[in-house]
């Protein structure tokens, strides 16, 4: 089971909410972004691939969530 890695992420947003900085991060080519706290880029990164780890999510299964975005 090969991992989902930082090259799979696309940062979509960095913003300041109530005094902390936020960031969405998207899977590339699927419509599933995540939003989360962070002090630096590489932390938002990590805590991303942490959920996706937690999730399941694996290369396999996100190259078929890929396909069915692409279809539709």
């Amino acid at each position: 089971m090969s991992e989902v890695s930082k090259s799979d992420l696309v940062l979509v947003e960095k913003y300041v909410f109530l005094g902390k900085t936020r960031y969405r991060i998207a899977l590339s080519g699927t419509n599933i972004v995540f939003n989360v706290e962070a002090s630096s880029d590489e932390e938002a990164y990590n805590k991303v691939l942490e959920i996706v780890r937690k999730m399941g999510i694996d290369r396999s299964l996100l190259e078929s969530i890929r396909a069915k975005v692409k279809k539709s």
